[in-house]
């Protein structure tokens, strides 16, 4: 056996092979007697380097080329996917403000009477929205007959101005701090912007009852009463400004950056003190349907008037 093993490593001498030895990771790292690091030589690494260069360069020329042409595709002005079968839909989502962005998981308008600084920062959000309304450049006075159906086939035409002058004179505008100073607070109600999206008249004998004795032809009705039995008991007088609703004259949508969107207001006249009521509104017309599990066509908020005296801040 000794022989043997002795007769094979003079074998392996005779032929001039040596066995190899494993490569430490510091050899790996740098290797002096062959000239490499990482496992690689100055050569290698510069082949590869420059393989990497003119690899990503084509790479990113073929990104930037397939985007600009994406981007050609796109309207700015138009969704690439809108109307029925999208997300988007074709039932307009209701909202109102004042929705204070501070606390935009909330739907509770809560104030007290006899606290002006409670009710500020619904005045401030309302200011803010309405200042929109301000700028009247590019857009026209439009009449009784008059509507934005222009709009979707000649560029060259403007869309209709709205009108603020009908709150004002409803005691909801600026100057009587929207209602909330006397304790009949003011609520915007207004419907999502859906491209081309115009209201559908109801037949005349399916107008639904609550709004019948409202209801005017090619505007979008607006009802808002009680979320439950309590909430119906305790709501009091609701005053609706306009009483037709939203005027259907300023449909159907399109973007420009001067387009007014229509809105109505509803002024609580009675709501209760210290008590809280939930407040369901609901948008009327033939094409906008409720559905109470996904809120389609409608939207909930939440009302608390105090009136009590303030609690004063405790001292620092």
């Amino acid at each position: 056996m000794e022989k043997m093993r002795n007769g094979e490593e003079n074998k392996t001498l005779m032929n001039g092979e040596a066995k190899a030895e494993p490569e430490t990771f510091r050899q790996f790292l740098y290797n002096k007697e062959k000239g490499t690091v990482l496992g690689r030589t100055g050569t290698s690494w510069c082949q590869i380097t420059v393989f990497y260069i003119i690899f990503y360069i084509f790479l990113s020329a073929f990104f930037i080329g397939c985007l600009a042409i994406f981007l050609k595709t796109l309207d700015p002005k138009v969704p690439r996917f809108y109307g029925k079968g999208t997300i988007i839909g074709v039932n307009p989502g209701v909202g109102y403000q004042p929705w204070l962005k501070e606390n935009p998981d909330s739907t509770l308008i809560k104030f007290n009477l006899q606290d002006s600084k409670s009710w500020e920062p619904y005045v401030k959000q309302l200011d803010g929205y309405f200042s929109r309304y301000n700028n009247t450049n590019d857009t026209r006075e439009c009449g009784a007959g008059d509507s934005n159906e222009a709009l979707q086939t000649d560029p060259d035409s403007l869309p209709c101005r709205f009108d603020l002058g009908l709150f004002e004179k409803a005691n909801c505008g600026a100057k009587d701090q929207y209602g909330f100073k006397s304790g009949k607070p003011c609520v915007v109600v207004s419907l999502n912007r859906l491209i081309g999206w115009r209201p559908v008249d109801y037949d005349g004998s399916s107008v639904p009852e609550e709004i019948k004795s409202r209801y005017k032809s090619g505007s979008i009705a607006i009802n808002c009463e009680g979320a439950t039995p309590f909430d119906k008991e305790h709501l009091g007088k609701v005053k609706y400004i306009p009483e037709a609703g939203i005027d259907g004259r300023y449909y159907p949508y399109v973007f420009l950056p001067s387009y007014q969107q229509p809105i109505a207001m509803v002024k609580f006249d009675t709501i209760p003190r210290n008590k809280l009521v939930i407040v369901e509104c609901r948008a009327y017309a033939s094409n906008i349907e409720h559905d109470v599990s996904t809120r389609l066509g409608m939207v909930y908020f939440e009302l608390f008037v105090e009136d009590k005296k303030p609690v004063a801040a405790p001292a620092a």
